[in-house]
Formats: structure tokens, C-alpha cells, sequence
């Protein structure tokens, strides 16, 4: 049902407008080289672009009589990496054999895929901060023998990038009829191989061992809803849709591995005590166990 409309979404993010960006010379791929890891908890390999679900082509939808769909929109991926709390990393212009190859970005475009993912994080449940995400555009080269520029020379009109940029549909954005103008006439924009980085939630083992009573910190990832309010997460190379109840086991996995770790942070806390008051000659009283009945009502 989400895709019988199309939406009319103009987006503009605050820019840097820089006609140049830098790179390392080490830092690059090659055309047609193996990564040398595979799709697997923590990595993710897709052969396009499109951020939302919203931005899939009608074509890539499963029709009647198919199975499933033969795409999946970043954002699937993404979810499943923030609600497993471990994060990961996409790889856009990699194919499911660990492949590389690339797709060519104007300035244009790259400002589009940060549009793009700024648009549907923004619109999870809850909404994903910056600070849960990167995004790193790594160039690829023909060959190993090619000189990778310090700086890539590229004309960027500030007013023109300054233009609002068409997310959430399938059609095409202006920035892609630039670049396809451009190729027309013989200027190939850089091909780049581009890293969707998720930043793993802060363990919470840390706070809990050094602030054992701490109650106020979130010691839980959240677990978010996609701009299509379904929810993922992230089990080997894939990512299982979770229903109701799935996600109440998840919490209830989570809250009980929460406490098992105060508990025993507690417990050393306690004989760090004990140590402490025997080495002085000072008696500790034995810990007062509560009982409580059906209710949990203290007796």
C-alpha cells in the first residue's frame, strides 16, 4: 500500500559548500576486487541506492505470484543494525558476492544520499541522531597502478547545490538528470563505493560496573520503528521482521541480562566492603533479603 501514491517530498539539508573534497591516497577501493569480508552480522552489501522504501521502483516490488521482493531498501538494513545495538556497516555499490562495483556520484548526488538518509532516520520511531551514523564515500580506482588525486577536481555551483532535493519516490532527482547530462558529453563523474557506518550502542557493562546504582542512565539501545513503522533486527546476513511478541522477548532478554550485570556489580561492590571493613576490624552487618509475595509486595 505504501507505494500505489507517490510522495512529493522536497528536502534540503544545511551544506558546506566546498567545490573540492580530500582523501587519502590510501584509502580506495578497486574495480572488481573481492572485499575481504563477507555479509555477515556486522556487514551489508547492496548494488543501489535507495534509502527509503519509498525510494524502490515499481519493478523491484514483488508482484503477484512472487515470493518477496527483489530489493530491499537500505533503510531494512539499517534498522536491523541499530536495534541489535552491535551496528555495522553498508556497503552501497558492492554486489552480494563481495564485488566492488562502485557508482559513479556527482557532488549533487552524494549531497542526495545524505538528504536522503537524514529524511528517513529522521523519520523512525523514535527519530536516530546524528550521532548513531556516518557516512563515508570511498573512491574506486580502475586498476592499482592508478594515481589516486589528493584532491578531486569537480565544478560545484553553490547556488545549484543549494537546490532542494526530490526524496522519498522512485522518480528521478534533479541531481540525476545533471549527472546523466554530464555523461552525455563525455565527463564521468568518480565512481565511489559508499559506507553506511552504524554506530553500536555504548555497552552498558561499563556504567553498570562503575555506577552500580545508577538508575538514571539508558542502559537499553532503543529499539526503533522504520519510516514504514515496521520493526527489524539484524541476525547474521539478514534481517528478521519482528512481531509484537518478539519484540517483548527481546526486552525481557535484555532487561534480565541488564540486572544479572548490576546484580553481580553489586555483589563485588560488597565484598570490596567487606575486604575493606575486615582489614580494619570494622563489622558489617549481613545484607537484609526482602520477601515479597505473589504481588511483589514487600513483607
Amino acid at each position: 500500500a505504501l507505494h500505489n501514491w507517490e510522495l512529493s517530498i522536497n528536502v534540503r539539508l544545511p551544506l558546506k559548500m566546498e567545490s573540492r573534497e580530500k582523501y587519502s591516497k590510501d584509502t580506495y577501493y578497486v574495480l572488481g576486487q573481492t572485499i575481504s569480508h563477507e555479509e555477515d552480522l556486522l556487514h551489508e552489501f547492496k548494488g543501489h541506492r535507495n534509502i527509503s522504501i519509498h525510494d524502490i521502483p515499481s519493478h523491484a516490488l514483488a508482484s503477484a505470484g512472487a515470493k518477496e521482493r527483489t530489493r530491499n531498501a537500505v533503510s531494512v538494513s539499517i534498522g536491523g543494525m541499530l536495534n541489535s545495538g552491535h551496528g555495522g556497516t553498508i556497503y552501497l555499490g558492492v554486489a552480494d558476492n563481495g564485488q566492488v562495483k562502485g557508482m559513479t556520484l556527482t557532488r549533487y548526488q552524494k549531497d542526495h544520499i545524505e538528504v536522503s538518509l537524514s529524511w528517513t532516520l529522521g523519520r523512525y520511531t523514535p527519530p536516530v541522531p546524528e550521532s548513531r551514523y556516518s557516512v563515508i564515500f570511498v573512491p574506486v580506482i580502475s586498476n592499482k597502478n592508478q594515481t589516486l588525486p589528493q584532491k578531486i577536481d569537480e565544478f560545484v555551483d553553490p547556488k545549484r547545490r543549494s537546490q532542494l532535493h526530490h526524496v522519498a519516490q522512485s522518480n528521478y532527482c534533479w541531481c540525476d538528470t545533471d549527472a546523466k547530462a554530464r555523461k552525455d558529453i563525455g565527463k564521468l563523474p568518480m565512481a565511489y563505493v559508499v559506507e553506511i557506518h552504524v554506530h553500536p550502542w555504548e555497552p552498558h557493562r561499563f556504567k553498570v560496573s562503575t555506577d552500580p546504582l545508577d538508575t538514571l542512565s539508558s542502559f537499553l539501545p532503543p529499539l526503533h520503528l522504520t519510516e514504514a513503522s515496521a520493526c527489524f533486527f539484524r541476525q547474521s546476513c539478514r534481517q528478521l521482521r519482528l512481531c509484537l511478541e518478539d519484540v517483548r522477548r527481546l526486552l525481557v532478554h535484555r532487561v534480565q541480562e541488564h540486572y544479572t550485570l548490576k546484580v553481580e556489580a553489586l555483589q563485588n561492590e560488597y565484598k570490596a566492603l567487606q575486604c575493606l571493613a575486615q582489614k580494619h576490624s570494622i563489622k558489617i552487618l549481613p545484607p537484609v533479603h526482602h520477601n515479597t509475595d505473589d504481588r511483589g509486595t514487600k513483607r
